[in-house]
């Protein structure tokens, strides 16, 4: 056994690579929007900052060093004398005041003057080597003049503020500013948009994968034994139609000569394993956790797949608030015969799909009074002896207790889910609901299971789709004037 084990986990973390790879797939092409409008986003906001309001700057620097009056070699005569020699004391001061005097608002105020304009029109800073006292003193501006004449306004005007802080100071100068000829920055606004768009796929991708991993779902027949611990009855392939140029009939009715020999094939395995698990069982429940899962599209076929085998068959549309049965057969436009009919209900025999239909009359005015468990079972107690199968479809037992209910008179129930659609604490609990009723659990139905890449490995799948829509459940309620 032990050495069976690495093989076992190999395979495991196989399937759930394949699975998350699946909904990698399945979150780009429900999420990939997203990314792409995160790219476009992002790299639009940088091209309108980097192309639509660029600004060139213009720089200029020029390097000097800054003198003290040495007022032991000064005499009384007027005459100054600068030291050429500076001890540690003085760098550091130099280092830590110079800055603040570039700063000072009565420099600030000097240099508008000596500009003749309201504000400065370039900023400058300074930067001192350390321990020295070599200054370099940097002057950006939108204009290369102006940026350049600001600089020699400050150096000029320096000495008038430096005196009062550090007392009579010389510049030396080592680099002579220039006027510039080009910016100092430079326009590279294709590789910004570009960086700035590969952020924004990279957010999107970043929330599809988050999409992915906290994805918990229903995907494989596996799942239904590991997550729900429930029986796997059969699984019945996603159906697309290809696209012709005329017009053709997308039914998901076994009749339909374009539906697939994938389709047909697993209709076939679902009816013998649902033959052999009913036993001696005669009336068969059909429900899921929401709509758009496809019980009906199940119930329809399966009724029709053991009508071929010469059984007879009775489906009950007790989906009466909202019945899919209905529309869907109305939309594959099959032939009816009236059968019998009294006050409460009517009995059809569908051509080409060769079963009968009970529909109950809207004219009832009480949904209860259909669906009260003692009612329904005196109706089946009396249509099992007439019939060989009775299948009920319902409405999704997530949505409202009907379901449930009728459960309590059906011998056996069967639970339809379909890929990848519903989260699995919701369908745990529409299952717990049933189980209570103490109803012989029949087990589930994996329906619209799909393959190829970003699937998960049961049959071939094509782009585009055709489902039966439900609508209404959100206000879920009964009309004897709703039209059929």
């Amino acid at each position: 056994m032990n050495n069976n084990t690495p093989q076992k986990d190999n395979t495991a973390s196989t399937v759930e690579i394949s699975v998350l790879l699946g909904d990698i797939w399945r979150g780009a092409k429900k999420f990939g929007w997203i990314a792409i409008a995160l790219a476009v986003l992002l790299g639009g906001f940088q091209f309108y900052r980097s192309y639509v309001r660029f600004s060139p700057e213009y720089t200029v620097t020029a390097t000097f060093t800054v003198h003290t009056e040495n007022k032991v070699l000064s005499g009384d005569n007027g005459v100054s004398a600068y030291s050429f020699y500076y001890d540690r004391e003085t760098a550091d001061q130099l280092e830590s005041v110079f800055p603040h005097i570039i700063s000072n608002p009565i420099l600030r105020q000097r240099v508008c003057e000596d500009l003749d304009v309201e504000a400065m029109p370039a900023s400058v800073t300074a930067a001192c080597v350390q321990g020295t006292n070599m200054i370099t003193l940097t002057s950006k501006g939108g204009d290369p003049q102006l940026t350049y004449d600001t600089l020699l306004s400050v150096i000029d005007n320096y000495s008038y503020v430096a005196e009062y802080i550090i007392g009579r100071t010389k510049l030396v100068m080592i680099n002579e500013p220039v006027v510039p000829e080009k910016p100092s920055n430079s326009n590279a606004w294709i590789s910004s948009v570009f960086y700035a768009a590969l952020i924004g796929l990279v957010l999107g991708w970043a929330w599809i994968l988050v999409y992915a991993i906290l994805r918990k779902t229903i995907r494989t027949k596996e799942d239904i034994a590991d997550v729900l611990n429930q029986h796997c009855i059969g699984v019945l392939p996603q159906v697309v139609f290809k696209k012709y140029r005329r017009e053709i009939s997308k039914n998901l009715v076994l009749t339909n000569p374009l539906i697939g020999n994938e389709f047909l094939e697993s209709l076939r395995l679902l009816r013998s394993s649902v033959q052999t698990s009913l036993g001696n069982n005669k009336v068969l429940m059909l429900t899921s956790t929401a709509p758009n899962e496809g019980k009906t599209v199940v119930t329809v076929n399966l009724a029709a797949s053991f009508a071929h085998e010469e059984k007879s068959v009775l489906v009950i549309d007790a989906d009466l608030r909202n019945s899919g049965l209905q529309i869907m057969l109305n939309e594959g436009r099959f032939e009816r015969k009236l059968l019998t009919e009294n006050d409460f209900f009517k009995i059809e025999h569908i051509e080409k799909l060769d079963f009968e239909l009970l529909s109950f009359k809207p004219v009832i005015d009480s949904v209860q009074k259909i669906v009260r468990t003692a009612n329904l079972k005196e109706l089946l107690n009396a249509l099992k002896s007439e019939f060989d199968l009775v299948i009920i479809d319902t409405p999704p037992c997530g949505m409202i207790s009907d379901a449930t209910i009728i459960a309590g008179a059906a011998d056996t129930v069967a639970y339809v889910i379909r890929q990848d659609a519903v989260i699995q604490s919701n369908i745990r609990a529409g299952i717990s609901s049933l189980l209570e009723t103490e109803t012989n659990f029949l087990g589930c139905i994996l329906n619209g299971a799909s393959s190829g890449f970003g699937s998960y490995g049961y049959y071939k799948y094509y782009r585009g789709g055709y489902s039966y829509k439900y609508g209404g459940y959100k206000k879920y309620g009964y009309s004897s004037n709703k039209k059929k």
